[in-house]
């Protein structure tokens, strides 16, 4: 019986997590099947900054492991830079966090297309 509650808990703190409300939007898939999302009704503009989700759904699991990652992400639209403070996984417990270091996203990437888009529909 506790092992039946027990997994009832685990079911229903995911079904009605409060990650599961967001919209995600839908922004592209690679050629590996990968489809990546950004929650477009939680992109926060402070300053020059946007503060956003973004969300990697793999097909294959990524290092045998993760089906899908979250990261939070600060993005300067002005000069097209990012940092990513924190990712979490399915299977991590808690999160991770990164160096404070800005990045650029490659060009004609999925990362770009995605970046484009957040400063595009949230100026």
């Amino acid at each position: 019986m506790k092992k039946i509650t027990l997994l009832l808990v685990i079911i229903f703190t995911f079904l009605f997590s409060t990650t599961s409300w967001s919209e995600w939007s839908y922004v592209s898939e690679n050629v590996d099947g990968d489809k990546y999302y950004y929650d477009k009704d939680r992109v926060i503009k402070s300053g020059k900054y946007h503060y956003f989700w973004m969300l990697t759904d793999y097909l294959k699991p990524m290092g045998g492991e993760f089906l899908s990652v979250t990261r939070y992400t600060q993005l300067d639209c002005s000069i097209f830079r990012y940092k990513e403070s924190s990712i979490s996984s399915i299977i991590m417990i808690g999160e991770m966090t990164l160096r404070d270091e800005w990045k650029y996203p490659q060009p004609e990437s999925i990362l770009e297309t995605l970046l484009n888009k957040v400063c595009e529909k949230h100026q």
